[in-house]
């Protein structure tokens, strides 16, 4: 076989080894190539860039909303008491606040009860009444009292008081009986809206006392 003959045979050979190393360099590159950076790909990855951004956008938008609503709940927990550990006896916690303040007043009272009021219409606060008896005490002993209870850092509603002459004819002194409220939030708002904190964050100037 001459020279020439087997010039086209290798040729061949050539050919089929080149077309077989093309396809197994295909196979191994093929999920590369996939991945190279076309413009479709790169207009794909765009798009999705954008949607992400919206998306963020939407929820910070949402979460201002959420922490100024938070706030303004805080906000308007301020008149309200707030316990710790002793929510199961809360009543007793109230009468303690409120030997304080008649110490405060410089009060001896004839008698002071309190007691747990029931709130048919709201499920996460309760009511704590007092029940308070003054005799023959003076009015500035008196207007000390209510100066004390206007400021106390835990809010009272006067919601009876009635103030009379210890003698119709000859006064000397006055008697007071009168009734207070005040409204504690049960343990879930207490938790909700403090998480561990052991108190409402306090108001600003001007705004009102603190709790």
């Amino acid at each position: 076989m001459s020279t020439t003959a087997r010039r086209p045979r290798r040729q061949m050979i050539l050919v089929i080894l080149m077309v077989v190393i093309g396809l197994l360099v295909l196979r191994q590159y093929a999920g590369q190539v996939k991945m190279l950076p076309t413009m479709g790909r790169i207009n794909e990855e765009t798009r999705n860039l954008e949607s992400m951004a919206t998306d963020l956008q939407v929820m910070q938008k949402q979460n201002q909303e959420w922490n100024a609503e938070f706030a303004a709940l805080q906000e308007l927990a301020q008149p309200f008491w707030v316990f710790g550990a002793q929510r199961a006896i809360i009543e007793q916690e109230v009468t303690k606040e409120f030997g304080k303040i008649l110490r405060a007043a410089q009060v001896v009272p004839q008698k002071v009860e309190s007691q747990r009021n029931k709130l048919p219409s709201f499920n996460h606060v309760v009511e704590v009444e007092i029940r308070l008896d003054l005799r023959g005490v003076s009015m500035q002993e008196v207007s000390r009292l209510f100066q004390e209870v206007e400021k106390s850092r835990r809010k009272l509603i006067w919601s009876y008081c009635k103030i009379e002459p210890d003698n119709p004819r000859t006064p000397t002194s006055v008697n007071v009986s009168a009734r207070l409220k005040a409204f504690a939030l049960s343990q879930e708002s207490a938790d909700f809206l403090l998480g561990e904190n052991s108190e409402l964050p306090a108001r600003t100037a001007g705004k009102g006392k603190t709790l």
